[in-house]
């Protein structure tokens, strides 16, 4: 029985040595290749960004490719509530009209929403969006769905900014200005769920 084991024993020493001359003799010939995780951003033209997303992917666990897509959401939508505000402005307080306060805030609020939507959805459209599956849409389509989809918002927005400035008593710019910044979480999320969605063949 000892004899036996002692057999066996030598048989899986040889074995193992066996192993490690073959695992030693691959690694020698085939180059050590590290496991690479795939990123989950667009990497961009600036190194310093790009490293920031890869710090961003580790932390979040693959997700700095909705903060990239996020951040520049944010960024367009500055831009597009920039030019809100400023239409807002210009129709509420320099454009006068023969209709009362509360009308007079309607207009410029509907104005400011429709051309804000078209200073938001061609950047968006073009950068923010532009991997997604629902980008595989006409141009006329996508811009139909993110029409519908801002309308929501705009909604949102002028129910918001109303009810700051009348109910509250807040100057009329200083609410909307809060309103948009309310809604952009729901804006967001909305243009990821439907108007970018994978489109159907």
């Amino acid at each position: 029985m000892e004899r036996l084991l002692t057999q066996n024993d030598s048989l899986d020493i040889v074995e193992s040595a066996d192993l490690l001359a073959q695992e030693q003799i691959l690694q020698e010939i085939l180059p050590s290749t590290p496991l690479v995780k795939p990123q989950s951003y667009r990497p961009t033209p600036w190194g310093i960004v790009n490293a920031l997303l890869d710090v961003a992917d580790m932390i979040t666990r693959g997700r700095a490719g909705l903060l990239q897509r996020l951040s520049t959401f944010v960024l367009f939508g500055g831009i597009a509530a920039i030019v809100n505000l400023v239409v807002f402005y210009v129709v509420f307080y320099h454009i006068p009209l023969p209709v009362s306060t509360t009308t007079h805030n309607i207009i410029a609020s509907v104005l400011a929403a429709e051309i804000s939507i078209m200073a938001n959805f061609i950047p968006n459209d073009h950068f923010t969006f532009r991997y997604l599956p629902g980008r595989n849409r006409s141009w006329i389509a996508r811009c139909a769905r993110f029409q519908l989809t801002s309308v929501g918002g705009s909604l949102l927005t002028f129910l918001i900014e109303f009810g700051f400035s009348s109910v509250g008593h807040l100057p009329a710019i200083i609410a909307q200005a809060a309103a948009l910044i309310l809604v952009l979480v729901y804006n967001f999320s909305f243009h990821h769920i439907f108007t970018y969605r994978h489109a159907k063949a």
